[in-house]
């Protein structure tokens, strides 16, 4: 029964959680570092304070913030969590990959693609995260454990039945999912690719604060006209996992596709801000002919 409704529960929690990307939360809760500097009185962006009710309570629980480091505890969360999964699924299935079904292989790769991600991404935050003084909302904060948490059950929930070690392949049952073959030969490769870009851009990002003085427009050589090219590659990586993890008959894992709504909404509007702060910052002349996060259109 609790696999049964974890699915929609996690769902639930991702496009619940989407919903603080609207205007009157986003400013006061999702931005973080750089972007969400704020005057003592609670404004945010230069806007006029909301003086009622509701607009002060909100302000206050936005003065409630962790340092921006902690951003360090959502990837260490996430190997830990898959390092359990890993040991579970070593122990239910063995890691075989040749008498297990196609959907308890593709588990198996899109958990150690989940395990790739939360490894390079904790090593990144250590070796490119710098000392500031910014900090995110507190909120923001749990969301992000919530969210990485949530991710780690949700790449293998949906094809649970097939980790028991009791769906095992015979002819039949081989031919019916050789069509599905094409996810292992192309979304690994893919996925990895994403990897290799975000993390070029995140090694790029970190060169252009600690080589120069000031905040330099950045102008990677692969996106010469995207601002927040690494919140694309994030999306995509997301969205290259729910395929993978699709269970037999799907085409597309609903848990994950949900989580991927999650990460394109709320990197979406952190990418608003962005080019708004660069705009504040170095000129609208400069940064209105690019785009945010999806070439040639947005």
């Amino acid at each position: 029964m609790l696999v049964l409704l974890a699915p929609a529960v996690l769902r639930a929690f991702y496009l619940g959680s989407s919903a603080l990307a609207v205007p009157a939360l986003q400013s006061r809760f999702l931005d973080y570092g750089s972007r969400a500097t704020a005057p003592p009185s609670g404004q945010h962006h230069g806007a006029a304070r909301d003086a009622s009710p509701l607009g002060q309570t909100l302000d206050s629980l936005a003065r409630v913030r962790v340092p921006h480091n902690y951003f360090t505890h959502f990837y260490v969360l996430s190997v830990l969590c898959s390092a359990y999964w890993g040991w579970h699924l070593w122990r239910t299935a063995g890691f075989s990959m040749l008498h297990v079904s196609w959907t308890a292989r593709q588990v198996q790769v899109a958990w150690l693609l989940m395990l790739l991600q939360g490894v390079r991404r904790l090593l990144e935050s250590y070796a490119y995260t710098s000392t500031s003084t910014s900090g995110m909302w507190f909120g923001h904060w749990i969301l992000g454990l919530l969210f990485y948490l949530a991710t780690n059950v949700a790449i293998w929930v949906e094809g649970a039945s097939s980790l028991t070690g009791r769906d095992r392949l015979d002819g039949a049952a081989f031919e019916q999912e050789e069509g599905f073959q094409w996810k292992l030969a192309v979304l690994p490769p893919a996925i990895l690719t994403c990897h290799a870009l975000q993390h070029s851009y995140h090694a790029y990002l970190y060169r252009l604060r600690t080589e120069h003085s000031t905040y330099q427009l950045p102008s990677h050589p692969m996106f010469p006209n995207l601002l927040c090219p690494h919140y694309t590659c994030e999306t995509i990586i997301y969205l290259l996992l729910s395929f993978l993890a699709a269970p037999d008959g799907r085409f597309v894992n609903w848990t994950l596709a949900s989580a991927t709504v999650f990460v394109g909404v709320n990197l979406g509007v952190t990418a608003v801000g962005t080019k708004a702060w660069y705009e504040q910052r170095f000129g609208v002349d400069k940064v209105k002919q690019r785009r945010r996060m999806v070439p040639c259109v947005w």
